[in-house]
C-alpha cells in the first residue's frame, strides 16, 4: 500500500510539472521534460549558466559534446550539458535518500535536433526521487521541479 501511494504521488507530481510547463512549448515523457527552445545551443547554455548563479546555485560543469567529438574527428550537431545545483536543496534530499546521489547535481541538456530545432531535456526530480526512496512531494524535490523548470524556460528563451 505504502508503495502505491508513493507511486500515486509521483504521477501527481509529473501532471502537475507537465501541466504547469505545456504552456511553454514543453512536454513530460518517461520521467523527462522536454522544452523547445527560441536560442541556440550556446545562447541557451549562457542563458542557463547566468540564471543558475543570479539564483545562488552552482555551475558544477559544462560538458559540450560537439568539442569534444570533434577532437576524435566525428561531427556532431551542437549538444551541451550543462550540471548544476544548490548545496542546500540537494542535501536535503540527500540526507533523506543517499542513492539520489547518482541523479545530483541537476542537469540539462541543449542539444540541435536534425531539423536544426533547439531543445532543453531534463529528467523530473520526482520521477529520480521516488527511484531513490524519496516521496514526490518532497518539500526539496518539489523546489527542484520548480528551480529545473524554471530554468529551463529561461534558458529556451521564454
Amino acid at each position: 500500500m505504502f508503495k502505491l501511494k508513493r507511486v500515486i504521488l509521483a504521477l501527481t507530481a509529473v501532471t502537475a510539472l507537465q501541466v504547469s510547463v505545456l504552456h511553454m512549448s514543453a512536454f513530460a515523457e518517461d520521467g523527462r521534460v522536454k522544452v523547445a527552445s527560441n536560442v541556440t545551443v550556446n545562447e541557451a547554455v549562457m542563458r542557463l549558466k547566468g540564471a543558475v548563479e543570479k539564483a545562488g546555485a552552482r555551475v558544477f560543469s559544462i560538458v559540450d559534446y560537439a568539442k569534444g567529438t570533434a577532437s576524435v574527428g566525428v561531427t556532431l550537431r551542437p549538444t551541451t550539458l550543462v550540471i548544476f545545483g544548490s548545496p542546500k536543496i540537494g542535501a536535503t534530499a540527500l540526507k533523506v535518500g543517499q542513492t539520489m546521489g547518482l541523479y545530483l547535481p541537476l542537469r540539462i541538456l541543449a542539444y540541435e535536433d536534425t531539423a536544426g530545432k533547439v531543445w532543453l531535456l531534463y529528467s523530473d526530480p520526482a520521477d529520480a526521487a521516488v527511484k531513490h526512496g524519496i516521496p514526490a512531494d518532497h518539500p526539496a524535490v518539489v523546489r527542484m521541479q520548480a528551480a529545473i523548470a524554471k530554468m529551463a524556460r529561461f534558458a529556451a528563451g521564454g
